[in-house]
Order: structure tokens, then sequence, then C-alpha cells
């Protein structure tokens, strides 16, 4: 499966990168539209801070009124495909071209946030997508030290808002409280901070990095006996030979290799040396990165010759009520909640099909609070965004509680929307087991119960189709089942004799 961060055109060179990088840093002037109602569209200067890679908007010259990290980026789409823009369709002041806008999804959480935006022209869209698609990989595979580099200064600058490239310990306590570090008062601040009196109690960003370090690392530095901490340095033989000894690294063996890994980890231009070396807070932090991840990053990648067997011979990340983003209750059915899955790697994923109005079935929590949503539509994103991750194919899973007539429709759509991409013949007639992923790339699979061909099926309530006296129905529907503990008949509520001659008599087997 595919890792990192997918999207838009690539840059096709170092000299382009460059420019779109000053471009960006220059910023533009852009229309914000607001996922609230009671906020109208705003325009606003538009920038990247490469420094700590970020978004930034303000109006002109005045602070910065927003920002979003660059490697909280999940996906960058051409063109209005935001609910922002829907709400200004019938406003005359607020029709923007198709062309001229685009939307940035990001957030940690799975409901991602939108950030959608109207440019001047269409050359001004390809430069921020191109500029933005090239900055989220390269933010995305940066070492631990430039990551922790850039979180610093970020954290620094917002305490920084007079930009006077100085904070005072008290913005600083309130910061540490926000990112879980408890200071119980000042003087135990103050102590940590090194020639903070000499310049009237402010701090600097050397300062403020140093405090980082010490608080990260404090309780796990060891150092040679009467050796100092700034003193103490991991050299290239040193460490090799922790690498070998101590981590069972074999490819350490080659010294070339370590000399090349040191270099790669520091990254630190300004660091000129003929022979790399650690302090004790890079090696520090060496040990707590994802570089020194127990997981071998070379089995990221796929190995294409592993999926030639039976896909019955692997595990399937797979997705229950995919179409929720949130409880099965009340929550919102959304069209963006099968984008995230198929975006996050899921090759089965769950379509939970109701009647619907017009002949066409609706997906939604069954006899829940939760919202509809058209099944055409579905069919639609998951199309656009099954294979962005990955080649492999997609299961649609099929949780089908619809009469005949719209089942049939559901197969019309099927072809009509999906195509060549969907399977409806074996791969291999002659084959006695099911076909590989690599037989099935860019294919889309249905998983459904099928009628016998040439039986006569009578066109029944979709309530009789399933079993009234099946107990795992009950989960759904809320059927309340009782036992009679004598004859051991299963008998719902309505059938039962009244609650006062039945106490102590039965027993309760389905859910509440």
């Amino acid at each position: 499966m595919a890792s990192g961060f997918s999207n838009g055109p690539c840059v096709q060179n170092e000299a382009e990168v460059v420019h779109l990088c000053r471009s960006l840093e220059v910023g533009t002037v852009m229309t914000l539209f607001y996922s609230k109602k009671s906020q109208r569209p705003e325009r606003k200067t538009f920038q990247v801070k490469l420094e700590t890679r970020q978004i930034t908007w303000s109006r002109g010259s005045e602070k910065i009124e927003g920002a979003i990290d660059i490697r909280e980026i999940k996906e960058i789409r051409p063109g209005k495909n935001s609910r922002d823009f829907d709400r200004y369709q019938e406003d005359p002041c607020f029709r923007p071209d198709q062309s001229h806008c685009f939307v940035v999804l990001y957030g940690m959480e799975f409901r991602l946030k939108t950030l959608s935006l109207q440019a001047t022209s269409e050359d001004e869209v390809n430069m921020w997508i191109k500029g933005l698609t090239w900055l989220v990989a390269d933010t995305l595979k940066a070492t631990t030290p430039l990551q922790i580099e850039r979180w610093l200064r970020k954290q620094f600058y917002s305490l920084d808002r007079n930009r006077e490239d100085r904070i005072s310990a008290k913005d600083l306590k309130n910061m540490l409280s926000q990112v879980n570090y408890r200071v119980p008062n000042m003087r135990f601040l103050r102590e940590r901070l090194t020639d903070v009196e000499q310049r009237n109690g402010d701090i600097t960003y050397g300062q403020f990095a140093q405090l980082y370090r010490s608080l990260m690392f404090n309780a796990q530095k060891t150092v040679r006996s009467g050796e100092r901490a700034e003193h103490y340095r991991v050299s290239l033989l040193d460490f090799q030979k922790f690498l070998l000894d101590y981590q069972m690294e074999l490819w350490a063996t080659d010294l070339n290799l370590v000399q090349e890994f040191m270099f790669s980890f520091l990254r630190d231009p300004l660091r000129e040396i003929e022979e790399p070396y650690f302090s004790l807070d890079e090696f520090l932090t060496f040990l707590f990165s994802k570089e020194n991840s127990i997981w071998n990053s070379q089995l990221d990648a796929v190995c294409l010759e592993n999926m030639n067997n039976p896909l019955s011979h692997y595990w399937i990340s797979s997705s229950h009520n995919t179409y929720l983003t949130g409880d099965q209750f009340s929550s919102e059915s959304s069209l963006e909640a099968y984008a995230r899955c198929l975006r996050m790697g899921c090759r089965c994923i769950e379509l939970d099909c109701w009647d619907g109005p017009d002949g066409m079935p609706v997906i939604y929590h069954g006899h829940t609070l939760t919202t509809k949503i058209k099944f055409s539509d579905v069919l639609v994103t998951i199309k656009e965004h099954a294979f962005v991750t990955s080649d492999y194919p997609v299961i649609l899973s099929i949780e089908d509680h619809c009469s005949i007539a719209q089942q049939r429709n559901m197969a019309q759509n099927f072809k009509k929307v999906f195509g060549d991409m969907l399977l409806t013949k074996p791969v291999d007639i002659s084959a006695d087991g099911l076909p590989s992923p690599n037989q099935l790339k860019r294919k889309i699979l249905i998983k459904h119960k099928k009628l016998a061909e040439g039986s006569a099926y009578e066109e029944l309530p979709t309530s009789i189709m399933y079993s009234e006296n099946d107990i795992s129905n009950s989960i759904k529907n809320g059927i309340l089942y009782l036992e009679d503990p004598i004859n051991h008949v299963g008998l719902t509520a309505a059938e039962t004799p009244s609650a006062s001659s039945c106490l102590g008599a039965i027993q309760l087997i389905g859910p509440l």
C-alpha cells in the first residue's frame, strides 16, 4: 500500500521547487469561505511560513488571524468541492468560477476541517496546489530533529506576538501547561533557564529550545563519569558500535552507510565537518525518533511478488458503518467518511442500503436518527477516491434492506458509475481458488448474497425479507425478545401475557 501524501501534480525539478516556495512565502490575496452560515466570505492574505511549515492568513500586514500546520493536510481538492461554497450559490456577490477554487482538508481526527478558497486565476490555483502538494510530502518525510525544530519555532513565534525575538517567563509557563507539563511556580522555571536575568527576564529562542531539551531528556541522561553533558559526543565509530552491539543493525557493518545516515539525520548546513558526531541531546533525540523504530521502513513498500496468492490469504483493512461520522444513533452520514476511509487505506467498506424515494436507495443506519445520503452519490465518491492510496481492489460490503425493485436500480447504478472498474465476470474460469490482489488491481468487488438463477422471488416487504425471529436483528431494530423458560419459545413483547403474570417466569434474552 502506498504511504505518504498523494494528491496533485508533481514538481518537475529543484528550480521549480525554489520558485514555488518563494511565491507561496510572499503570498497571495484570496477569498476565504467559512463553514459557519453567520460568516460571509472575506478576502485575506494567505502565506506559507517555511520556517514553521504553516499556512497563515491575515488582513494585509496585520497580525495573523489563523494558521494550519502543513503536516496536518490530508488532501487538496481543485474546484468547489466543499459545503462552504454551497451556501452562496444563490448569492450574486459570491459566485466564484469553479476553476478558481480549491479546498484544503486538514486535521488530526477522522472528521477533517476545510479551508475553502477562491483565487484570482486558474494559474494561482495551480501554483498553490502544486506547491502545497510538494510541501506536504517534504514535511512528512523530514527527519525528527528538523520536525522538532519547526515545532519549537512555531510555539515560540506564537508567544512572541510583538515579533521581538523574545518571550516572557510568564508566557512560557502558560505554554508549558498547554502541552501537559506542569510548572509548580516561576522559581522552578527560572532555575532551568540560563542567563535569563541578564536580559531583564526575557527568554530568547536559544534558551527556549535548550529548556525543551533539558525537560525532555533530563531523566534519561547518563553521562560518563566526570564528563559534562555539553562536552559529551558520540563519534562515528561510537555510533557504529552502538548500532551493531546494542541495536543489532546488520547494515551498520558498512561505515560509509553509518556516516551517510548521521549526516542525513542531522541535516545541519551550519555544521561544516568532515566526520559526523552526535551531541548528547542529538543522540537522545535519535533514541526516541522514528528513525530508531523497530519497524523496518523498507517493508513499507508492498512487494509485488507477495501479492499473487488468492485473496483469502490476506488480512484486509476493513471499515464497519463506513458512512457514519459519529455514534450509531444520531450522528451524521457523510460522503466524506467514505473518501476519508479509502484515502486512509481501507480496502473493504460498508454500504447500509434502505429503500429511498424515487426508486433509489439511501444509506444510513436503519431505525435510528442518523441522517441519510443518496446511494448514487456514495458510488461517485467511491469511484473518485478508491485508488488514490492503493491500486489494490476495493470490496463493497452491501448490507441490503431494499426491495427487489430498488435492488435492480442499485445494480444498474453499479454498472453505470463504475463501468469497467466493476468486476462482473470471473478473472479465470479455470481457477480453483480466488483471484489474487495483483489480478484484481483497480477493480471494485461487490460482496452480497445472490439469488439463484431462474428462481421465483416474490416482491415481499423489506421487514419480512429478514426473519422476525432472528435475535441478532433485535440489535438494530430494537425488538425485545423474551424466552419462556419452560417451553423455550421466544416471544416478542406483543405476544407475552401481562407484565404482572410474567415476573419471575421469563428470562430476558434480547437487548433492551
